[in-house]
């Protein structure tokens, strides 16, 4: 059994599979020729330390991501119900029961979603 990672070229016609080497990007980790982050001092503002995050724009930037996550959530259990009650044929009833089942699980993750952006955001350790 092979089980070297593969690529994939293309040319106009044909997909060709090529066998990665071990110190390709998609295969484990490699080495950078330089720092992934760019230094304080490399900013034009003068000033060698970056300002912190306030706690307003960090709690901002938890409301984002609590927004972003969550509309997903809802939509996946709208969606699920959805399905559910196209595949089943359920008639109000059956619903209800599906909106009773996912309805609790959505707002626990909803709930978690927020508790954990907001404790992220908050915490000084992630401050850009």
């Amino acid at each position: 059994m092979n089980t070297r990672p593969l690529e994939f070229a293309m040319d106009r016609r044909h997909i060709i599979i090529v066998a990665l080497k071990p110190g390709s990007a998609f295969f484990g980790s490699t080495q950078m020729s330089h720092s992934a982050s760019p230094s304080p001092a490399n900013f034009s503002g003068g000033s060698p330390a970056a300002l912190p995050k306030s706690r307003f724009v960090a709690f901002l930037t938890a409301v984002g991501a609590i927004v972003l996550i969550s509309s997903e959530i809802w939509l996946a259990a709208i969606a699920t119900i959805w399905a559910a009650d196209g595949l089943l044929d359920l008639a109000a009833m059956g619903d209800m029961v599906l909106i009773a089942l996912i309805g609790p699980l959505a707002i626990w993750a909803t709930y978690m979603t927020a508790k954990l952006a907001i404790s992220a955001e908050m915490n000084p350790e992630n401050a850009d």
